[in-house]
């Protein structure tokens, strides 16, 4: 069987070496413009840095108690389309605060932070906003959750959940009320003669033992009724320190590049311009 060896063509060699030569002749020629224009590009990145406003980014963690996850992302989700259709009065009138505060909010994004397996629990997510100035957030905060609360459908489910809670305070209260009844009339009859006073004992032992247990239930149902809302804050908005954008060095970075790349194109035009054959 033949072997086949590879010989080198000198004329690659050739090609690379005189394709460098051609590159740094074509640096030498225009690299002063290069650097002119990438030195502008650079230039104008810091002056864009200096005037982009600051924008600072914060998060608020909520869990829906009346909405299901979907259906409170779908609401705030259309808080978002506000801001971007620029119609900011309408979502001021939803949040019942002034519009020049709106104003400031730059977006707002919504995501899920977790999932229960189990269906009657509901999943918490979290709202990012940016805003122009930090001192909004308490304002935003309230007026968000004013807007989540005051739906006619939620509020709605929060009387009647309500109206449930109270109906079972009143209902353990009046079996607590006979419950007291009931021990002061055994407590009565212990004092009467010829009562089996074990028995009575017992019977006082296991009325207390109700009482503390309906007791227990009432405190549990009137928590409930004090901390109802359609939504619960898991975590409030903080106030950043330092803004996120703009970034200097992204900002830089794109003025080098961009003026990098007009420069190149500046001088791909000059050169094309100096051909031989455009002077036919």
């Amino acid at each position: 069987m033949k072997q086949v060896k590879l010989i080198s063509n000198p004329t690659d060699e050739l090609d690379i070496a005189a394709l460098f030569q051609q590159a740094t002749a074509f640096l030498r020629q225009y690299g002063k413009l290069l650097l002119l224009v990438a030195s502008i590009g650079l230039v104008a990145g810091l002056v864009r840095y200096w005037k982009t406003p600051n924008l600072y980014t914060s998060s608020i963690v909520l869990q829906p108690t009346i909405l299901t996850e979907p259906e409170q992302i779908a609401v705030i989700n259309n808080w978002s389309e506000l801001i971007h259709k620029k119609e900011r009065h309408l979502l001021a009138k939803q949040f019942n605060i002034d519009v020049s505060l709106v104003r400031k909010i730059e977006s707002i994004k919504v995501e899920e932070l977790q999932k229960f397996f189990a269906p009657q629990n509901y999943t918490a997510f979290t709202v990012t906003v940016i805003v122009r100035d930090t001192t909004i957030l308490q304002p935003l905060q309230k007026g968000m959750l004013y807007a989540l609360e005051n739906s006619g459908y939620v509020k709605e489910k929060l009387a009647s959940r309500k109206n449930i809670l109270l109906s079972m305070i009143q209902t353990v209260q009046g079996e607590m009320n006979r419950l007291v009844k009931l021990q002061q009339t055994v407590e009565t009859s212990f004092q009467q003669p010829g009562t089996s006073g074990g028995r009575l004992m017992l019977n006082v032992s296991d009325i207390s033992t109700q009482f503390a247990n309906l007791e227990e239930r009432k405190l549990n149902y009137e928590a409930e009724f004090s901390f109802l809302s359609a939504v619960n804050v898991l975590q409030t908005f903080y106030t950043p320190a330092n803004p996120t954008f703009p970034v200097l060095i992204k900002q830089l970075a794109l003025g080098l590049c961009g003026g990098l790349f007009v420069g190149v194109l500046i001088s791909f035009y000059l050169h094309y311009k100096k051909k031989p054959w455009n002077n036919v």
